[in-house]
């Protein structure tokens, strides 16, 4: 894998961690329940979205693997 894909797909990561904290900062701000829960389901959309980005870079970063595996993550 080039160097140009790993740092892309880190700035992916960057990205979807900045709109995990916004959507719960708007979760926070605000009292209606129906915004909430949609906000809720969109937010855990983009965690997902990092779980998977976290997978792909893990699998194709074999530095970040041994990192990964020290941690026993």
């Amino acid at each position: 894998m080039d160097n140009k894909t790993l740092k892309n797909l880190r700035e992916d990561l960057v990205g979807e961690l900045g709109a995990i904290n916004q959507y719960q900062e708007h979760i926070d701000e605000t009292n209606d329940e129906e915004v909430k829960k949609i906000l809720g389901h969109i937010r855990d959309d983009e965690k997902e979205h990092f779980a998977e980005l976290t997978k792909l870079i893990k699998r194709i970063d074999e530095i970040q693997e041994e990192k990964f595996q020290k941690e026993e993550l």
